[in-house]
């Protein structure tokens, strides 16, 4: 079954695990009826203009489809909107578009026919993956080109063949189905559900990479008190206090001894910093979990009131609130990694608290970490370029009849490899922490931080001499991506 509501969580497992999805009595009854009353209004009214239904699209719009050649039109029309180029999207992602798709067609405002719905969810719950290209989407008129590529291959027209292939028939659209399955938001709706999953793992052990780097500094922990947080109590703020606490040891009388009066801003304003991400956070959340339970197409169906009518004009298939979660969540993961980066200079550099230049004895023969710094400075000016805001671009298509669109796909792809920088940023910091907390005095076994330090060791060892870092750092990005660290020290 597919519930009527799912959130970004449920959206994502479902896309990277094994359950099938099946379309329920309802769903089925509600789209025949729908497709009936579809097909009744255009017979009773045989020469009014339907857009892209009985029209050509965009500028086109006033161009009649001769009756004889629907068909046709419906492949035409695919085919000319796949026209996406660079790498293929990933296979989750893919199986995101297609589950939206999915989601939004089952509403039965689209006039979309069972059929070709229920062949759908079936290459979708067989893992029959159409190679779609990863740019060309505009993110209005919706994600046009990349949704035309998972219809090229459920009419058996793409390069692959992958259809006929896996023993299936591809499907004959009939009339109004083609727009049905090109218009709507799933390419940006997929990658904003991915990137809030992932965001949402990445800032609870970006709490875990800051705690260990405080910890190994010896910093104080004045500036998470609960009582302090309340004198400014947005959500965000509180709640990364709340886990910074949860994380760190304290001493009986409740304050940590610190080495130096007052910290850096990087040590001291975390709950700050990690508190405004995650208000962010918090929106482009509500915003995803709204457009997977939306619909998105033009023209749609209305059956409210006398009596149905087709219905023209929609702009649901607009993607500017999601261009702005994502180029939001863009800038917010940009001050995460910023901070993370300066954190691990204050643990390589200057011999910080006590600790030893780089991290490593026998400085010079020894390089110790201090590369890993400027493979983090990379990735946070490559974040910072892209972190440019997409959606404050327009460039008008269909000679000017679609003249304000939101670059909502450009927000979305670019904001996801930010996250993946951030990630690798976040890595990194933890692997200087651990090494920086080698040379302290053992954590006591029954504290969260040494079950952390210990989860990190089980994956990479103390650095005693030169060797390949690169391994290391992939090493911790895996710990970090798959939410395993979350898991394992009981965080999630």
């Amino acid at each position: 079954m597919i519930k009527d509501k799912l959130n970004y969580s449920e959206f994502v497992n479902l896309c990277r695990g094994q359950r099938t999805i099946e379309l329920e009595g309802r769903d089925k009854e509600r789209i025949r009826q729908s497709r009936e009353a579809f097909e009744g209004v255009l017979k009773s009214n045989p020469h009014k203009s339907y857009y892209a239904i009985n029209t050509g699209v965009g500028a086109l719009l006033n161009r009649r489809i001769p009756k004889g050649r629907m068909e046709e039109f419906q492949e035409n029309l695919i085919m000319s909107h796949a026209c996406g180029i660079g790498p293929p999207l990933e296979t989750e992602i893919v199986k995101g578009i297609m589950l939206h798709m999915i989601l939004n067609l089952k509403k039965g405002y689209s006039g979309i026919r069972l059929p070709t719905l229920e062949l759908l969810v079936e290459m979708f719950n067989r893992n029959i993956i159409p190679v779609v290209p990863a740019k060309g989407s505009l993110g209005a008129s919706g994600d046009l080109v990349p949704q035309a590529h998972i219809a090229l291959a459920l009419i058996g027209r793409d390069p692959q063949r992958i259809l006929p292939t896996a023993g299936l028939e591809p499907a004959k659209l009939q009339i109004g189905e083609a727009i049905a399955l090109l218009n709507g938001t799933s390419f940006m709706t997929s990658f904003l559900a991915f990137l809030v999953f992932q965001s949402d793992n990445l800032i609870r052990t970006a709490d875990i990479a800051a705690a260990m780097t405080i910890e190994a500094l010896g910093c104080s922990t004045q500036s998470f008190e609960p009582e302090l947080q309340e004198l400014r109590p947005h959500s965000g703020q509180i709640t990364t206090a709340y886990y910074l606490n949860r994380l760190l040891l304290k001493t009986k009388g409740g304050k940590k001894p610190a080495y130096s009066l007052q910290d850096t801003y990087s040590l001291r304003c975390i709950p700050q910093v990690h508190g405004a991400f995650r208000d962010i956070l918090s929106w482009a959340r509500a915003v995803v979990d709204t457009e997977i339970d939306s619909f998105g197409g033009n023209p749609w169906i209305s059956t409210k009131g006398e009596k149905t009518e087709i219905c023209e004009g929609s702009g649901n298939f607009h993607g500017q609130i999601l261009a702005h979660a994502a180029d939001s969540l863009s800038i917010a993961l940009c001050s995460i990694s910023g901070i993370s980066e300066r954190r691990i200079d204050r643990l390589i550099s200057r011999g910080a608290n006590g600790l030893p230049l780089f991290l490593a004895r026998n400085e010079g023969l020894n390089t110790g970490l201090m590369i890993t710094q400027y493979t983090a400075a990379a990735l946070v000016s490559e974040s910072k370029t892209l972190a440019h805001p997409a959606s404050v671009d327009s460039i008008p298509v269909s000679a000017g009849q679609e003249d304000f669109v939101s670059m909502g796909a450009w927000a979305v792809s670019k904001a996801r490899e930010i996250c993946r920088n951030t990630e690798y940023v976040i890595a990194i910091e933890i692997l200087c922490a651990a090494q920086a907390l080698d040379f302290r005095e053992p954590l006591p076994e029954e504290s969260r931080m040494a079950k952390i330090h210990e989860i990190v060791r089980s994956r990479v060892a103390h650095f005693e001499k030169s060797r390949v870092l690169a391994e290391d750092i992939k090493e911790l990005y895996g710990l970090v991506h798959n939410g395993r660290l979350l898991e394992e020290a009981g965080m999630l």
